[in-house]
């Protein structure tokens, strides 16, 4: 179910009622500007799980790959460029044929979001 292309569809924001309270503040409008920024970046990338245990991921910009390992409601994303090996968790929320969706806890950003992913049809 996992092995195949995903488009990022959506990007939700975690905290974002506490960007709403702090709305009229500075750091509110920072925080909302930072959020459309991350949306639209967000939104050009691609994730391909591949059955081999591999995965791509990225965008025309820049792009990731290594390998892969669903552990129970989590997807380990494991990356070694042979200087460093690294490892990142990412909790899935939902995984069905025509959707996916993963929870990003402030991994880049201080944002917390969620992607939700859709499948590209060939």
């Amino acid at each position: 179910m996992l092995c195949k292309r995903w488009q990022v569809s959506d990007v939700l924001f975690i905290n974002e009622k506490e960007a709403i309270v702090q709305s009229d503040t500075m750091q509110g409008n920072l925080q909302q500007r930072t959020e459309i920024i991350l949306k639209d970046v967000m939104m050009k990338n691609i994730y391909e799980f591949r059955s081999d245990g591999t995965y791509l991921t990225g965008n025309a910009a820049a792009n990731a790959e290594g390998k892969w390992e669903l552990s129970g409601n989590n997807i380990k994303f494991i990356s070694d460029n042979g200087k460093e090996k690294k490892e990142k968790i990412v909790p899935i929320e939902k995984l069905q044929d025509d959707s996916l969706v993963l929870l990003l806890k402030q991994d880049q950003t201080t944002i917390q979001l969620k992607l939700i992913l859709t499948p590209i049809q060939h």
